[in-house]
């Protein structure tokens, strides 16, 4: 019963606190025009590329830190994961002032202040505090949309600039208010020194490192098209194309908010070893029909539907519906087996595994990419089945150990 309560305040928390940016798509593809909203999505891939490096799975690191020692000295973790978020992106604003990259500079502010906010939703995730997690969603979600749409609507020129730059706001309040009613969450004897901060930036990227390849390889099957269709097609054709991975964006999100919800509960078994490796396949077996439900009911809705809700330059936008929505299904038996992999530290076999379906990705987006840009989605389903049979037997290895 605490599971399925924590799932429905999850799940509808996470719902109301996307659909906010969601329904503001719309009003995007509109103001914006199909070429705008493709110099968008463009800027973005960047957020996400720049988020690998400077977050460094930094939510991740403190849940498990959790899960496995608890709250003793949970603080210096989390304070030197700041400070090497802060280091690293003043080096990249560097950079950026170097080469005169005023978006991109952008880019890494927002990308510093979002790895900001993941560890404090980490922090109440894997305290199972689901009201003060959603909380923060939906101030995250509100001060975005508040933001974009009063930036777009008192300037004209320079929109994808002060689009980026309204994330950028949004974000650093949100980590404010957040930080501000942290509450009493660590024990205050435990004190940061120097030779503590030093053993949990060890931890850190002990923990983070080999993960870098992990998050490369989900970002290379997630934006790396756009980088392709950015470089071999209009700006017009990126913005359907983008538009339409945007709508099917939203089954991830229901699952990632079932995932958050059950996890930590999923771990909890694990340690209690009351959840077998048989329980878990079984599992992921039973799941596999229900991902091409969501798909389906992309392909019958009409095309109608798609022009109401995206404008009518984007009628195109279905069919990547539809085919994204069929492979982001496959996310299902992933997170399913995954978490296993999580929760016993084997981060570089997961890395490896996922390193082997991105190079498939690779193969088929470069070539599916040259002969058309209809067929590249294709390059996401082919290389999601390489990644499931993998962990399927990487399962297998890891309770053999």
């Amino acid at each position: 019963m605490r599971i399925l309560k924590d799932s429905v305040i999850y799940l509808a928390g996470e719902l109301f606190a996307k659909s906010l940016p969601f329904l503001m798509l719309p009003y995007l593809t509109r103001k914006l025009g199909p070429e705008g909203f493709g110099e968008l999505s463009y800027y973005l891939t960047w957020l996400i590329l720049f988020g690998i490096f400077i977050g460094l799975s930094q939510d991740g690191a403190v849940t498990r830190y959790f899960y496995f020692y608890g709250k003793k000295a949970l603080n210096t973790v989390v304070t030197a994961g700041y400070l090497y978020n802060i280091v690293i992106s003043a080096i990249l604003l560097l950079g950026c002032w170097i080469f005169n990259a005023e978006i991109m500079a952008y880019i890494v502010l927002a990308t510093m202040f979002q790895s900001f906010v993941n560890v404090q939703l980490s922090l109440r995730q894997c305290q199972k505090q689901p009201l003060k997690y959603i909380t923060i969603q939906i101030i995250l979600s509100l001060t975005n949309v508040t933001f974009t749409i009063a930036a777009l609507e008192w300037f004209q020129d320079e929109l994808v600039a002060y689009r980026v730059l309204a994330i950028v706001v949004a974000n650093a309040l949100t980590f404010f208010i957040a930080s501000m009613v942290l509450g009493n969450l660590f024990l205050n004897e435990n004190r940061v020194t120097p030779k503590r901060l030093k053993l949990a930036a060890l931890y850190i990227f002990s923990f983070g490192v080999p993960l870098i390849l992990h998050q490369s390889s989900f970002f290379v099957k997630g934006q790396l098209d756009r980088l392709f269709i950015y470089e071999q097609y209009s700006k017009a054709e990126l913005g359907i194309y983008s538009a339409g991975v945007q709508v099917a964006a939203v089954l991830p999100i229901i699952l990632m908010a079932l995932n958050k919800a059950i996890l930590p509960y999923y771990y909890q078994k694990l340690k209690d070893q009351t959840l077998s490796i048989e329980t878990i396949k079984k599992y992921t077996l039973l799941c596999i029909p229900f991902c091409i439900i969501p798909s389906l009911i992309g392909f019958v809705l009409p095309e109608s539907i798609y022009i109401w809700f995206l404008g009518e330059n984007y009628a195109e936008s279905k069919y990547y519906v539809v085919m994204y929505l069929l492979g982001y299904g496959a996310n299902l038996p992933y997170l399913i087996l995954v978490n296993y992999f999580f929760f016993y530290g084997k981060n570089m076999l997961i890395s490896k595994i996922t390193l082997i379906s991105s190079v498939v990705y690779i193969i088929f987006l470069f070539m599916f990419s040259m002969r058309s840009i209809e067929l590249i989605p294709y390059a996401l389903l082919v290389s999601n089945l390489v990644l499931l049979v993998a962990l399927w037997w990487g399962v297998k290895y890891v309770s053999e150990k």
